[in-house]
């Protein structure tokens, strides 16, 4: 059986774009541990869910009208621009208190985020393993009539 056979969804980029950002937010968790004791660390996050929910709108064409339309009362005037994000948003995550050296890194909350992100993504791969052998399962079935 093909490849083919599984990719036929439209969730299914969006999916393995899931995926691949919490691997990312996975690596970025972990680099936040690790310079727990760097002076003047400041804990670094991705912000992935928003752009996904964005992603799937437009793939299942339910996208509001997210622009902002500028009267235009010549046709000399310049179009606005859009500022749709392409990319997932990286940001500090700060609102800890820093300690005496400058950084920012709670290990607690860190572990429990690594945590959440860890659930999340064995979700996803088990979701993503159900559903293929769901849709496996009935094209097999459909084979012996």
């Amino acid at each position: 059986m093909s490849l083919a056979y599984f990719e036929s969804s439209k969730a299914y980029p969006l999916v393995y774009q899931a995926l691949d950002y919490r691997s990312i937010r996975q690596d970025m968790i972990a680099s936040n541990i690790a310079n727990v004791d760097t002076p003047f660390y400041r804990p670094k996050d991705v912000d992935f869910e928003t752009y996904l929910a964005k992603e799937e709108a437009k793939a299942f064409d339910h996208l509001p009208d997210l622009e902002l339309k500028v009267a235009r009362t010549s046709p000399k005037h310049l179009k606005g621009r859009s500022f749709e994000e392409n990319q997932p948003a990286m940001f500090f995550r700060d609102g800890h208190l820093a300690r005496n050296d400058g950084n920012s890194v709670d290990l607690d909350v860190e572990t429990s985020e690594m945590g959440k992100n860890s659930v999340m993504y064995q979700a996803l791969t088990t979701a993503l393993k159900k559903h293929k052998g769901i849709f496996a399962y009935a094209i097999d079935s459909g084979k012996n009539l």
